[in-house]
C-alpha cells in the first residue's frame, strides 16, 4: 500500500471517528458544567437564577444568570433590601478532542461576564461594548484544567440620588487559575495595576496589586470552604480629603502592603494565621510604619463556622431579617447566637500575635490571647459560667511621650495640655508604685491576665472599681 493511499486511509478513520469523541467530549464537559451549578445551590446569596445550554456536535453555548442580594443603606442608616445584582455568564464552548483545533483537552470555553441594570449600562457605555470581564478556559476529560481572567481598564460614574456621585477608575486585572476535578482543589495568581475612587469628600488610589493563592476543600461535600494559603501585596494606597469636601485636611499613605493569609485543616478543625502589614503608614505628615497586625484563630469546627457564615449571609440578603433590623438592631443577630455558641463549645482560641507601629517617640506593641476551654453545652446561655472559663493575656509596651501627646492632643490650649500631662504622669507614677507598671527608659510596659473570674496586673490582683474610688 503506498504512503498517499494510508494517509487517504487515515483521514478517513479521523473523519469517521472524530464525530463520536467530538459528541462524548460535548457530553463530558456538559456533566463537568453540570456538576459546578450543583455546587451553586449550597450559596446562599449568589443564586442561579436561569439557566440555558444549547448543545451541538462540535460546539455548545451556555448562558448562566445569577442574582445576588443587595442590601442598601437608607437614609436612617439602616439596611434595607435593594435591587439584587444580576448579572450573566455566557460561554461559548468548543467540544474535544482538539477544541478549535488548538489544544488536546475536553473542551475550550470562551466566556463573557453580562452585567445587568442602570450600573450595567454604564459599564458596557464606558468599556465601549466590551466585556467587563472575558476568560478562556481550557478544560481536560478529568475536570481539571486552566483558566485565563482578564478584565479591561474602565472609568464609570455611579449616581447615588443626591446629585454627587461616586467615580471609579480600574486599571483591569489579569488572573490565571489552575483547579483540579470540580474545584476541590486550586492555584491563582493575578495581578491588577490600578483602582481609583473619588467622590466629593475623599479620593483614593490604590496600585500595583499583586494576589495568588493555594487551596483546597476541607471537607469533599463543602463547596465553600476553602484551606491553604492566600497572599496579596500593594504597592501604595492613598487616600486624601477634597479641598471641598467636608473631611478637613485628612490624608493617609500606606506603601509596601502585604496580606498573608494561611489556613491549614486538622481533620474537622481549622487554623487562621493572618499577617497584615505596611512598611509605609503616614497619617498627615507623620509616618508610622513599619506598622504590623498579625492574629491567629485556632481550632475552627469548620462545619459549624460555615453554618455561621451562611447564616450571616443569609440575614443580610433576607428583606425580612433586614425590616426587623430598622426597628431592634439587636435582633439582627439574634439568628447568629446558636452557631456562634456552638463554636465555642469547640474550644477555639484567639490571639493578636502583634500590634506594632513606629511613632515618633518609639515602638508601640500589643499582644494578647483569648480561649474558652472546656465549656459544655448547657453552659453556653450563662455568661457567669462563660465568664468563669474565660482565660485572657496581653502584654503592652507603649512610649511615654506618645501617651502624653495623646494626652495633650484632647487639650483645648497649651495650659490644658501641661496640666493633662502633669496629671498623667502622676496618674503614671502612682501605678509603678503598686507595681502596676515599670518604665523601662522611654517605655511604659504592662502585662494583665484574666483566669478563673480573677483579673491580674503585672502579677498583681487588680480591681478597676477599687481603683475608681481613690
Amino acid at each position: 500500500m503506498s504512503r498517499p493511499t494510508k494517509i487517504v486511509i487515515a483521514l478517513a478513520a479521523f473523519a469517521l471517528i472524530y464525530p463520536a469523541a467530538t459528541w462524548y467530549s460535548g457530553q463530558r464537559i456538559q456533566s463537568v458544567l453540570d456538576e459546578q451549578y450543583a455546587d451553586m445551590k449550597s450559596h446562599p446569596s449568589l443564586k442561579v437564577s436561569e439557566r440555558s445550554y444549547e448543545r451541538g456536535l462540535f460546539s455548545s453555548t451556555e448562558k448562566v444568570s445569577f442574582e445576588m442580594a443587595m442590601p442598601v443603606a437608607a437614609v436612617d442608616g439602616t439596611l434595607q433590601a435593594g435591587e439584587p445584582l444580576r448579572l450573566s455568564m455566557i460561554s461559548q464552548i468548543k467540544h474535544g478532542p482538539l477544541p478549535g483545533f488548538k489544544t488536546v483537552a475536553a473542551a475550550m470555553l470562551d466566556s463573557e461576564l453580562v452585567l445587568e441594570g442602570e450600573a450595567g449600562a454604564a459599564l458596557r457605555e464606558s468599556l465601549g461594548g466590551k466585556a467587563p470581564l472575558v476568560a478562556r478556559t481550557v478544560v481536560q476529560f478529568d475536570g481539571g484544567g486552566h483558566s485565563a481572567m482578564s478584565s479591561p481598564a474602565f472609568e464609570l460614574e455611579l449616581p447615588d440620588g443626591t446629585r454627587q456621585a461616586l467615580r471609579i477608575g480600574f486599571s483591569g486585572f489579569k488572573a490565571d487559575i489552575d483547579f483540579s476535578a470540580g474545584m476541590r482543589s486550586y492555584t491563582m495568581k493575578g495581578t491588577a495595576d490600578g483602582l481609583s475612587m473619588e467622590d466629593p469628600n475623599m479620593q483614593i488610589a490604590l496600585s500595583g496589586l499583586v494576589f495568588d493563592a493555594d487551596q483546597h476543600r476541607l471537607f469533599d461535600d463543602e463547596a465553600w470552604l476553602y484551606v491553604g494559603k492566600q497572599r496579596a501585596t500593594v504597592a501604595s494606597m492613598k487616600a486624601e480629603a477634597k479641598e471641598d469636601g467636608e473631611l478637613g485636611d485628612a490624608s493617609f499613605l500606606l506603601e509596601r502592603l502585604s496580606y498573608d493569609i494561611d489556613m491549614p485543616g486538622k481533620g474537622e478543625y481549622l487554623d487562621i494565621k493572618a499577617l497584615m502589614g505596611t512598611e509605609v503608614l503616614r497619617v498627615a505628615d507623620v509616618d508610622y510604619g513599619p506598622a504590623h497586625y498579625d492574629f491567629s484563630v485556632k481550632h475552627l469546627h469548620g462545619r459549624t463556622l460555615m453554618d455561621l457564615y451562611r447564616k450571616l449571609l443569609e440575614i443580610s440578603s433576607d428583606p425580612a431579617q433586614l425590616a426587623m433590623q430598622a426597628e431592634d438592631p439587636a435582633a439582627l443577630f439574634a439568628p447568629l447566637a446558636g452557631p456562634a455558641m456552638t463554636l465555642l463549645a469547640h474550644d477555639p482560641e484567639f490571639s493578636i500575635d502583634r500590634i506594632s507601629f513606629t511613632s515618633p517617640h518609639g515602638t508601640a506593641a500589643l499582644s494578647a490571647e483569648v480561649s474558652l476551654k472546656g465549656v459544655q453545652p448547657d453552659e453556653l446561655s450563662n455568661p457567669l459560667m462563660l465568664i468563669a472559663k474565660l482565660r485572657a493575656s496581653a502584654d503592652v509596651s507603649v512610649p511615654q511621650g506618645l501617651i502624653l501627646e495623646f494626652a495633650g492632643n484632647q487639650a483645648e490650649d497649651p495650659e490644658e495640655a501641661d496640666f493633662a500631662a502633669a496629671q498623667l504622669q502622676q496618674q503614671l507614677a502612682v501605678l509603678e508604685a503598686q507595681g502596676y507598671l515599670q518604665r523601662h527608659g522611654d517605655q511604659v510596659k504592662t502585662s494583665a491576665a484574666f483566669a478563673q473570674g480573677q483579673l491580674t496586673v503585672n502579677g498583681r490582683p487588680f480591681n478597676p472599681l477599687a481603683m475608681g474610688g481613690r
